[in-house]
């Protein structure tokens, strides 16, 4: 596949895929939530419209505790008044402003009665009709009434907006006798305006359902799908809900003993924001469309020069280094790809002279090895002399002569020997012993020192020369500083998780801030100009070389005491990398 081909599909997979799903799903996901809010703010609206129609009840049914502690109705219900004429006065006079303040008081009222219990008590107009007048169904709601009680009735509950009925019983003043029932007959009004306040309005509709289940389908609003108006028989008393694309909001009425149900289409609702969706849709798919023309135009542009390029460089061979010349790039063109080619031409230059002086550099290595050949024959002649002098010593019978002649031939072996930076721990120790042998011959009594090694040292592999550098630090600031017997230990002890050097000696210490300050330039590393001013060159070079070596949490560690002595130790851990 060309490079173009794989650019505009990484495109088209990378960015043009994941831009219109991305852009769908937060589409969805900003409907979804406008969608879920719109239902329960228009749930807070029912809410509220319940609430000022639960007041509006009980502004209307308190005219019966008005009635109940009126002591003209009370007396003129219960038979006081003996003759019609008092009957009358008193009703004129008492009993009939209440009625009218009350009625003025509630418009939605269209009807008010009450229906008396007592033969003598004398009827006036349709206000006050003998208990034998009132409907079967009121009659048997005010058996079931309890003192204090009084209930709400839905007339025709079929209707769109059905009237409202309200009983309640009236007591004499001792309560003891039940002398009358109020009947408060309330127009559609009331229900209308809870319709009108919980948005039953435009392309929303509103009407009442009992509590449990609904009427047959064939009954169902228009507009209500048959899924919808099974979900509203069922038990699921959710207060509102979307089904196929329709928002329905319920509420139970408990005073009616009925649910408003408020229903709607998501598209009413969201029939702008679906326009302005339709346009987004096609914008992006026309920005997208053009962006993808422009990408693939630019790619193709400069995937070309590279292209070129490329078929250059599969036709090089030793026979042919002509440096790239294309007519797309322009002298001193200085971007990625001109860059590109100008270092390509570049390295064709170097690989022509390269090849060109391929005799120059044989002759050169000839001659480096010539030189090397030259190099050993040096320390061949100082070993053989060392060796010759030991000779001497011992025909002489000269032991210490003979003893240092070969512990500094030895040394000096170790030390030129071209086997490399890697040894084993056993030839260290070995070197270490060769060197102390050495100072002892020259500090005498003055120093002594003790090998202790509890693992195999042949296994261990290590860098040269690391602890010789610390054995002449112990001598150097140990024991040459003082004049009392100085003893120096090497200890090797190794543990599950790591191996231990440690060189012990008794000297004169480290002054704390000296100590301060070595310890903090260990922890640097890096760089050991900072050891080169303040001192202890050889201490931050085998430490660099321990962490360079063995890895993972490989340090040198220094504790020291002043006028008690100090102990360097390495410390190897076996959880690292490894000799490198």
């Amino acid at each position: 596949m060309s490079i173009v081909r794989k650019i505009t599909l990484g495109y088209v997979i990378l960015i043009f895929i994941p831009v219109v799903v991305f852009g769908y799903y937060y589409y969805s996901q900003i409907y979804g939530n406008l969608t879920n809010q719109f239902v329960q703010s228009r749930q807070k609206i029912l809410e509220q419209a319940h609430a000022n129609m639960k007041m509006d009840l009980t502004r209307i049914d308190s005219i019966q505790r008005m009635l109940q502690y009126n002591p003209y109705v009370t007396d003129y219900l219960n038979g006081v008044y003996e003759s019609d004429s008092h009957s009358i006065y008193a009703y004129n006079r008492y009993i009939s402003p209440v009625i009218t303040q009350s009625l003025f008081i509630n418009p939605e009222i269209e009807s008010f009665r009450i229906y008396k219990t007592k033969q003598r008590v004398l009827p006036i107009t349709d206000r006050f009709l003998d208990m034998s007048s009132l409907n079967p169904q009121g009659q048997e709601v005010a058996h079931t009434l309890k003192p204090g009680q009084g209930i709400w009735m839905l007339t025709d509950p079929g209707a769109a907006a059905p009237s409202l009925m309200f009983y309640q019983n009236i007591y004499n003043s001792d309560f003891t006798e039940k002398i009358g029932i109020l009947e408060l007959r309330v127009g559609s009004s009331l229900i209308g305006k809870l319709y009108e306040a919980a948005g039953g309005r435009d392309n929303w509709q509103a009407f009442l359902l009992p509590e449990q289940g609904v009427p047959p389908a064939e009954g169902a609003p228009a507009g209500i799908d048959k899924a919808t108006w099974k979900l509203l028989g069922s038990k699921d008393a959710r207060p509102y809900f979307i089904n196929n694309k329709t928002i329905v909001n319920q509420l139970y009425i408990e005073e009616l003993d009925v649910r408003v149900v408020v229903t709607g289409k998501v598209d009413d609702v969201f029939r702008t924001i679906k326009r302005k969706e339709i346009i987004l849709v096609f914008t992006i798919i026309a920005l997208l469309a053009v962006l993808s023309f422009v990408y693939y135009a630019l790619a193709s542009t400069i995937t070309k020069r590279i292209l070129l390029l490329a078929r250059h460089m599969r036709n090089l061979d030793d026979d042919n280094m002509k440096q790239f010349i294309s007519k797309h790039d322009k002298p001193n063109r200085l971007d990625e790809i001109g860059f590109l080619t100008s270092t390509y031409n570049s390295m064709i230059r170097r690989m022509d002279e390269l090849i060109n002086n391929v005799h120059r550099s044989e002759l050169r290595n000839k001659e480096a090895a010539y030189k090397v050949l030259q190099a050993q024959i040096k320390p061949h002649f100082l070993y053989n002399t060392l060796e010759t002098i030991r000779m001497l010593a011992e025909s002489n019978n000269d032991k210490e002569v003979a003893d240092i002649s070969f512990w500094f031939g030895k040394l000096m072996r170790y030390s030129l020997s071209s086997e490399g930076d890697r040894t084993v721990l056993a030839r260290e120790i070995e070197t270490v012993v060769f060197y102390l042998n050495i100072h002892k011959m020259r500090l005498q009594h003055r120093l002594t020192y003790e090998i202790d090694v509890a693992m195999d040292a042949e296994q261990l592999d290590c860098p040269r020369f690391m602890l010789q550098p610390l054995v002449e630090n112990s001598i150097v600031h140990g024991a040459s500083a003082i004049l009392r017997p100085v003893h120096i230990k090497l200890q090797v002890r190794e543990t599950g998780d790591e191996i231990r050097i440690s060189i012990t000696d008794n000297g004169t210490g480290i002054q704390e801030d000296k100590l301060l300050a070595i310890r903090s330039r260990l922890a640097r590393g890096g760089d050991n100009r900072a050891a080169e001013n303040g001192g202890g060159v050889g201490l931050f070079n085998v430490s660099e070389r321990i962490k360079s070596f063995f890895g993972g949490s490989s340090q040198l560690v220094i504790d020291s005491e002043q006028d008690r002595g100090t102990c360097l130790s390495i410390i190897i851990s076996k959880g690292g990398t490894g000799p490198t």
